[in-house]
């Protein structure tokens, strides 16, 4: 068939002829036969131990991983399936709201936008989290090197607020390009917006957008009470996403409201009178204090320079915190309780109630006033004029400094109090200790002994000192608010009352869950026989023609007073002061009032003072009519 004879095809052997095809099955046979003899042959000892250590570092290697993801990262993997099975959402609650004594709204919640990122959700290839970052730079007119520094410096930390406050037209870009922005989202949140920024600023302070807390004033002192609990309802979902159920884990709890004592339509016109006289004369700043002397109500408590509030709403940044730092015209500084003052001839009057008190005059004792008195060491202590012969309405109306020199101090044959005696009634009427004013950041005042002075300053105390006490100047220190409870004292016959802003406490149906009541810290200081000639005298200082109150005189309601001027470190410049009481015959208020660093003597707390109480009175009398009293 092929081409070759077929008789070559064939074998001859013993016991016949072997054909073709058996030749071709032998060949395979013997070709199978030598196959398995290969897999039949043993591995060597070599071969053997390598395949067996590669078994064996395989089975540790599946046991360890077994054992870290199991036992090290099970709770780990847990949580986090947890988390891909459970969905928690806010439910938002409001923060209290702040009225006045009358109801009237002071501060309100406000929608807002805020973008907030989460740095787990940035893409793991680095270009494409840099465009992410660039265009939200971009949007937010930001440079993209310091919005990736604040990223990088809130990494592992969970979502975090970039920008408060966002305005319409970011909000809408953000949302319309949200597929864009895998670790940046906007979360609809609330800001606290104030109705009287600059006139209520050191009343009710603000509430920090960093962490939601109050950050000064009544929002800082009531945060626990203001502060809401947001609710949270928590979503189950199965492995395919689906909603296998859903319940509100926690209800949505709105902080409690908060009613003052403050009298928004006074403060509002005790701003309105002092901010252009402040501007106007050159003077640094002031503050005015009105307070009921018998129940310790805050009615108004004004600082200025003030503060916009509503800046912190916002989204401030470092730079424009400063600038507000470095401006003249704006103030943190609530002057009203923090700020220390010479007292000038205010003190006059308790001065006089102690001497009352402890038999060294009456109201009629009567001492000559030449101008000054001649000390041992060869000085003289000036007065601010020759009054002549003086007895004590005379000497508290005219501010008469000799005869304070005397009765404080004693003169030649004269015995005086005595800085021990001094320094005991100035702690009586509450000098020298804080008035515990639900507010923070009030300070104590100073009232200074001869032991201070000597360890202080290694220097004796010497009878000029007891002279400088005696009319407010020296080391003597105190706070506006102080000295407006010291008046009160002498206003309502010896009571030391607790200042109070906050009148009471609703909650979110506006029922009353907490009152403040008046609160008394001492009382029966001095005898009300002794008080009523120190406000016989300080009434003599509003009807006498002589009198450094005199021009309250010309309203239409009663009034007693003592006005004080105290030097400062630079000449020709003062600080004003006037504590007044009214009406007389039954003292409703009482006003402490300092404008800061007059130029010259100008008395321009006088004019402050007088346009508030005019307001006051008319006000009143004009309720009274609509009344029909």
């Amino acid at each position: 068939m092929l081409g070759f004879p077929k008789n070559n095809l064939r074998i001859k052997r013993p016991g016949g002829e072997i054909e073709t095809g058996d030749i071709f099955l032998d060949a395979l046979a013997k070709k199978k036969d030598k196959h398995y003899e290969k897999i039949e042959t043993s591995l060597s000892d070599r071969n053997f131990r390598l395949l067996s250590l590669f078994f064996a570092s395989a089975f540790f290697l599946l046991l360890s991983m077994s054992f870290y993801l199991q036992i090290v990262k099970g709770g780990y993997y847990s949580e986090r399936a947890d988390k891909n099975k459970f969905v928690f959402k806010e439910i938002e609650a409001q923060r209290g709201i702040i009225y006045d004594r009358n109801l009237k709204q002071l501060v309100f919640n406000a929608q807002s936008f805020d973008l907030v990122c989460s740095p787990d959700l940035f893409s793991k290839d680095e270009a494409a989290r840099e465009r992410e970052t660039n265009e939200a730079a971009k949007i937010l007119n930001m440079p993209p090197a310091d919005l990736n520094a604040l990223i990088r410096g809130k990494e592992g930390k969970g979502e975090f607020t970039v920008s408060f406050d966002l305005d319409k037209e970011k909000v809408i870009v953000f949302k319309a390009r949200a597929e864009e922005f895998g670790a940046f989202s906007i979360k609809k949140n609330q800001k606290r917006e104030y109705i009287y920024p600059m006139d209520f600023a050191h009343i009710l302070g603000f509430v920090s957008r960093a962490d939601e807390k109050g950050g000064a004033g009544i929002e800082e002192y009531y945060d626990e009470e203001l502060k809401e609990i947001a609710g949270i309802i928590e979503t189950e979902k199965d492995v395919y996403g689906n909603i296998v159920k859903e319940e509100m884990s926690r209800s949505p709890e709105s902080g409690e409201n908060i009613v003052l004592n403050i009298d928004m339509d006074l403060q509002e016109k005790a701003a309105e009178i002092m901010a252009p006289i402040i501007r106007d004369s050159g003077a640094k700043s002031g503050t005015v204090i009105v307070m009921d002397p018998n129940t310790g109500a805050v009615l108004t408590m004004l600082t200025f320079p003030s503060y916009d509030n509503n800046v912190f709403s916002k989204n401030l940044t470092d730079e424009e915190y400063q600038k507000m730092l470095d401006d003249p015209n704006t103030s943190f500084f609530n002057r009203a309780v923090s700020g220390e003052y010479a007292i000038g001839s205010t003190v006059k009057p308790f001065l006089a109630s102690g001497a009352l008190k402890e038999g060294i005059i009456t109201p009629e004792t009567t001492i000559y006033c030449q101008g000054g008195i001649a000390l041992k060491d060869g000085t003289f202590k000036n007065d601010w004029k020759a009054h002549g012969y003086v007895d004590l309405k005379k000497a508290i109306a005219e501010s008469c400094d000799v005869y304070f020199y005397t009765i404080s101090g004693g003169y030649e044959s004269f015995k005086g109090l005595g800085i021990e005696k001094i320094d005991d009634y100035l702690q009586l009427f509450g000098f020298g200790e804080k008035t515990g004013i639900d507010i923070n950041g009030e300070i104590a005042g100073f009232v200074p002994t001869p032991e201070w002075k000597k360890e202080e300053t290694g220097y004796s105390w010497y009878p000029g000192d007891t002279y400088n006490i005696s009319i407010g100047q020296g080391y003597l220190r105190a706070t506006p608010l102080q000295l407006a409870v010291a008046v009160s004292a002498i206003a309502n016959g010896g009571k030391i009352v607790k200042p109070q802003l906050v009148k009471s406490i609703l909650d979110s149906d506006n029922e009353v869950i907490t009152e403040f009541y008046p609160e008394i810290i001492r009382e029966g200081i001095i005898e009300d026989g002794f008080l009523s000639e120190v406000r016989a005298g300080m009434r003599e200082t509003v009807l006498s023609s002589s009198g450094t109150a005199h021009s309250l005189s010309y309203l239409s309601g009663t009034s007693a007073a003592k006005s004080g001027t105290a030097e400062t470190s630079k000449k020709e410049v003062y600080h004003n002061l006037l504590t007044v009481f009214a009406p007389y015959e039954n003292p409703e208020i009482v006003i402490s009032a300092v404008i800061e660093s007059v130029p010259y003597e100008q008395l321009l707390v006088n004019v402050i003072v007088r346009e508030l109480l005019a307001y006051y009175f008319d006000r009143n009398a004009a309720e009274e009519t609509s009344l029909g009293y």
